[in-house]
């Protein structure tokens, strides 16, 4: 298994990463349990919660996380646990198709963050956005295994 012992990367998930993660694991949750082991920092903001939790409230998707005995308090909670959450000041209207994709954007600048990790097409086709760049799940998880750790 591979390394990752490398710099603290910053890290804004978008929130269709952050409900993969919870509801179905895979690499979405990889990139949590390194935030959770502290080789990572995840950058959160009051908007990105908010969003998240109009997502878990669709039957579809409650039924995954109530099945599993959990509630979406619960997973609130966690998420809130696992991240630093940071006050944005920012306004952006960068991604006008979808303005949902600018609290991210904005909550990557606000918070200092180096990344944002998304499956949304949106902010994937921008490839990054003033000093953040933006990566999909896989590609994240392969730079992090390759990145050298930081002298200092």
């Amino acid at each position: 298994m591979p390394s990752y012992k490398r710099q603290k990367f910053k890290v804004v998930l978008d929130t269709n990463v952050w409900v993969s993660a919870i509801l179905w694991g895979g690499l979405p949750a990889k990139i949590v349990s390194l935030a959770e082991k502290k080789s990572i920092e995840i950058i959160l903001s009051e908007e990105i919660l908010r969003e998240i939790n109009r997502i878990l409230g669709y039957n579809r998707l409650r039924k995954v996380y109530e099945q599993a005995g959990v509630s979406k308090d619960e997973l609130m909670s966690i998420m809130a646990t696992i991240g630093r959450l940071v006050d944005v000041v920012t306004r952006l209207n960068a991604v006008q198709e979808d303005d949902s994709d600018n609290r991210i954007l904005e909550c990557a600048l606000d918070g200092d963050a180096e990344y944002i990790v998304t499956g949304d097409r949106h902010l994937l086709q921008l490839g990054h956005f003033k000093k953040v760049k933006i990566l999909s799940v896989r590609e994240f998880m392969r730079l992090i295994r390759k990145k050298p750790k930081r002298q200092g």
